[in-house]
Parts: C-alpha cells; structure tokens; sequence
C-alpha cells in the first residue's frame, strides 16, 4: 500500500468536542445503538479520559517512526490513533509522551504494543494499546497519516471523534457526533431519572418494566423444584 501523509483533516466543531467532556464511553456506545466500541484487546494503559478528534496513523510492521509524523501534524487536542500490525515493535513510549504533551496532543490510542508505562503513568497521559511490551521497533520504512485505520477491530477515519475511559474506547463518526451528542445526553437524563427513583426505593426490575414471559415461569417453577428436591 502506497504511503500517504494528509496534513489537512475535517474535525467536529469545537463545541461538540467539548460536550463529551465528561460522557463515558459506555454511554455513548449505547446511545449510538451499541456501535462504535472498540475490541476489549483495547484498554486503558495510563492517564485518565479522553475526548478529541482523530489523528490517524497507519505503521509498517515492526516500524514506528510515523508516530513521530502523526504527532508532528496533529492539532492541540487531537487523539493518536494507530494502527499496528504486530505486538513487537512498540508504538508508543515515553519520550514520545513528553513530545505529545508538549503539543497539547489529547491522548494515544494504539493497536500495537507500548511501553515506558511507568514514567507514562507518572506523566498522567491518556494511553489507550492491546498490549504493555517492552520489544522495540525500528525506523526505516514510511507509512501513512490521516488514512482510515481499524483498531480494536473499528474503523476510524481521520477526523471521527475518540472517547475513551476506564471502560474503553468508543469511536463516533465525525459527521455523526453532534446527533451522537444529543443521544448521549438524553441518554444519562433518563438514567438520573432511574437513578433518582432507585434511591426513593423502587426496583430495577420494575422501573425497567420486565414483564416476566411464560418461560420465565416456567423456569422459576423449575428452578424451586430443583431446589426443593435437593
């Protein structure tokens, strides 16, 4: 695949960004009809949340310097998301942390290997990877920047919003985010409700509105025989 490096992307508005501010990735995964989530192979590393644009980057096996491109042409408060083949040759590190922090990235998502996490962890940076190891890479053979990638099994283009937490990443896409937006927040209104009358002393069953079918009867009814038998 022919190397290709766009420096020019489209991103959400900025005050769509900012709403997710705070939202889980669960929440938006539902709201989006459970689409977007990243694979469980994608998981918090180091830092906190994270909500930005998408700076893509694609790497050949074992070769990680288009990190370093991706990072030179993300905007402040732009996600590195990275697309990797193999789980040895590290995609990310320290030194490239204290680089990113320094150009205000928001975070890293990687498909690949990462290391350093210690001193990453220390310096509260919001990585996201498959996989914690050491094994180094090399940096030799170009790839590509801002080109569609898939991670934890999604697909992400350039520009589609990252929003990863403890839970683990969900992606929207860009054109989707302000409908995606409203979603989610309509979304966490209804479960303060629910919440709120959990509190008061209601069941989740009930608010929920579970209407037992006729083979739930029938397994209870089971079950208690089974159980009285014993």
């Amino acid at each position: 695949m022919t190397p290709e490096i766009v420096t020019d992307i489209q991103r959400p508005p900025s005050d769509v960004v900012e709403g997710f501010e705070g939202i889980g990735a669960a929440d938006v995964h539902e709201a989006m009809g459970k689409a977007g989530g990243m694979g469980p192979e994608i998981s918090r590393v180091a830092g906190g949340s994270v909500v930005g644009p998408a700076t893509t980057v694609r790497l050949p096996t074992g070769d990680n310097m288009m990190i370093h491109v991706g990072a030179k042409v993300a905007a402040p408060g732009d996600v590195l998301v990275i697309e990797a083949t193999t789980d040895r040759g590290a995609t990310w590190g320290e030194l490239a942390t204290t680089n990113a922090k320094r150009k205000g990235i928001a975070g890293v998502v990687s498909g690949g290997n990462v290391r350093d996490v210690e001193e990453i962890r220390e310096m509260d940076f919001p990585l996201f990877a498959s996989t914690v190891n050491h094994v180094g890479a090399v940096k030799e053979t170009p790839g590509s920047v801002n080109v569609p990638v898939t991670v934890g099994g999604t697909i992400v283009e350039p520009g589609d919003l990252v929003v990863g937490d403890g839970d683990g990443v969900t992606i929207v896409p860009r054109e989707d985010a302000a409908e995606a937006l409203a979603a989610a927040r309509d979304r966490i209104e209804r479960e303060d409700e629910i919440r709120e009358r959990i509190q008061s002393g209601e069941d989740l069953y009930d608010i929920a509105g579970y209407a037992p079918s006729h083979y739930y009867h029938i397994f209870v009814r089971k079950a208690y025989v089974w159980m009285t038998a014993r």
